[in-house]
């Protein structure tokens, strides 16, 4: 399961037939959007601290609502037309997803031991 759905960010943000007539400063928008999701989904489980901290700062920014600061999640959505709801609730699909994925896996005999938080 990808964040990136076409319907989503890609076609939103960059329609096919405008690709061309794309600004630079569109085009730094839909870069800060893509590698916030990067980060969010290259470390969600990660196991160093500057691996954690990344997804939580990017977390911390997806799901944020301020409008006071010009990239700020919530604007650069607007400014590129993208749905900043329907990326939040993909976002946490995917990370819902991921999280039991993760969870099946590491179920066996050898890893229950070590998951288990006291």
């Amino acid at each position: 399961m990808s964040l990136f759905e076409p319907d989503i960010l890609n076609e939103a943000a960059c329609p096919r037939n405008a690709r061309r007539a794309t600004t630079p400063e569109r085009r730094l928008l839909v870069a800060i959007l893509a590698d916030a999701i990067d980060c969010y989904q290259k470390n969600l489980d990660a196991r160093t601290t500057r691996g954690r901290r990344i997804c939580r700062e990017a977390e911390t920014w997806i799901l944020s609502d301020d409008h006071s600061w010009v990239f700020s999640f919530r604007n650069i959505c607007d400014a590129l037309g993208v749905d900043a709801e329907a990326m939040r609730a993909r976002a946490r699909t995917w990370k819902a997803h991921h999280m039991t994925t993760a969870l099946l896996q590491d179920s066996t005999p050898l890893n229950m031991q070590s998951r288990c938080v006291v």
